[in-house]
């Protein structure tokens, strides 16, 4: 039987030149095209990565466009991976082309390469050093190649059971290593508020908006005020000074007769709100200062100050920490309105063993209904977490051992990854913790030499799975 780890590294530069062609499909879901229900882009990357998989000799299946995989191996029970190749809009503050696929410094450059493009087509040729090793695998092996995980909705994992049911086990490479056990819960929410009545103020909002994505810290905000010459002269004085003593970046500029504000933040990904600076709290922040109506004072007030300035939910009397599982957070990741009506979306992401996932989701639809805000539930999917007894954790744990002599040790995820809607899964690499962490913010590279060793770890955590 032939090493792994030297048969992944034989076909390392067809893995960097794939991820590299997939990179520069600008996978981002739009509207559904025939056989494309994600949309035309994300349709062109499921096809160059179902002929990647079939140049490597695996028998392929693509259900109509809704989720596909490549499969390795002859066995009853099924085990494998599943990630996505989807990726969230490139967002603000990039040197270099997003979809560039570059190499640059020992890094593929560009939107998927962390998230999850990279790590799943080192799933790929993992398999493929498993097939050409000899080694006899108890269990057939499936690389599932997912479409919808960054719109939330995850339909490809609904089409995925529907047609196939539930695996026996295995893992998405959208976490980092060694192991994962805990995935926390997520709330996931459109709030609508309309404004009526009186509404005097020597400012309105015209219009406000901010973020490309909901799975994104807002990198950018703005609005549009009208008013008389004076008054909005003296809103801007107001504005760029606060701005100053705050230290937060702002743009001011005339459109006609109205004062537009500029608003710049961080981009980081929305699970993870404190690497990220968000935008769209400090307009809000900043509008609540103004002299307008009251009711649109508490509003931007509310949705700035005790939601996107408050990541830890303080600002909502919830937060909440665990040594393991870790702390409550919350995001809000996009702004749109005027002076009738408005709507926001926010995700919240709770942690297990801490605050009820029940009682906390109660608490925050109480909160906005007193707010005069009507919520829309896109999501609601409980805290995850796998004992470390399991079979699963256990074949992983080996896997790493395997791969690299180090005991793994269990982590917690922040984020919502499929593990929460595809059973006996949870969260496997491709990153390391010591790494930066660029998913969903700009600037999106990753080190080929990690993506060749995150490749080895997989490849020997998929015999485990396959021979358990």
């Amino acid at each position: 039987m032939k090493n792994l780890d030297e048969l992944v590294l034989s076909r390392s530069q067809e893995l960097i030149q794939t991820v590299q062609e997939s990179v520069r499909i600008p996978s981002i879901c739009s509207a559904p095209q025939p056989d494309c229900p994600y949309g035309r882009e994300i349709g062109r990357t499921l096809d160059h990565a179902l002929h990647v998989a079939q140049s490597l000799g695996f028998h392929t299946v693509n259900l109509d466009g809704k989720v596909a995989w490549a499969e390795y191996g002859d066995g009853e029970e099924i085990v494998g991976a599943m990630g996505h190749l989807d990726v969230v809009p490139p967002g603000e503050n990039w040197d270099f082309d997003p979809f560039c696929g570059d190499i640059v410094d020992n890094h593929i450059r560009g939107r998927g390469t962390q998230d999850d493009k990279g790590p799943l087509f080192s799933s790929l040729f993992a398999l493929k050093a498993l097939a050409d090793s000899g080694v006899p695998l108890k269990n057939k092996i499936r690389i599932i190649f997912g479409l919808d995980e960054e719109s939330g909705k995850m339909r490809d994992v609904t089409a995925y059971l529907e047609s196939e049911g539930p695996w026996l086990m295995g893992y998405t490479p959208d976490g980092e290593y060694p192991v994962i056990n805990a995935e926390k819960g997520a709330l996931k929410f459109i709030g609508k508020t309309n404004f009526t009545g009186n509404l005097p103020g020597k400012i309105t909002p015209l219009s406000y908006n901010g973020g490309e994505s909901t799975g994104s810290v807002p990198a950018k905000a703005e609005a549009l005020l009208s008013g008389g010459k004076r008054e909005l002269e003296e809103a801007k004085g107001i504005l760029t000074k606060m701005a100053a003593e705050l230290h937060w970046p702002i743009s001011t500029s005339w459109h006609d007769s109205h004062l537009k504000i500029s608003v710049m933040g961080k981009a980081a990904h929305a699970t993870l709100p404190g690497l990220g600076v968000n935008a769209i709290g400090r307009l809000c922040s900043l509008m609540a200062k103004l002299d307008m109506a009251e009711t649109y004072r508490r509003f931007f007030r509310f949705i700035g100050e005790n939601i996107a300035l408050s990541p830890d939910l303080s600002g909502l009397g919830l937060a909440a920490s665990h040594p393991h599982t870790g702390d409550i957070t919350c995001n809000l990741a996009q702004l749109k309105g005027d002076n009738n009506n408005a709507s926001f979306f926010v995700g919240i992401y709770i942690p297990a063993e801490t605050i009820s996932f029940e009682d906390a989701c109660s608490k925050i639809k109480s909160i906005c209904l007193k707010e005069a805000i009507v919520l829309d539930i896109q999501t609601q999917m409980a805290p995850l977490l796998v004992s470390p007894q399991s079979r699963l954790i256990q074949a992983l744990s080996r896997g790493y051992k395997s791969a690299t002599n180090e005991e793994p040790r269990l982590l917690s995820m922040c984020g919502s990854t499929y593990s929460k809607k595809m059973p006996n899964m949870v969260p496997f690499g491709g990153a390391f913790n010591d790494e930066p962490d660029f998913a969903h913010g700009a600037n999106e590279r990753v080190l080929i030499d990690r993506l060749l060793r995150s490749t080895c770890i997989m490849a020997h955590a998929l015999r485990e799975l396959a021979n358990d």
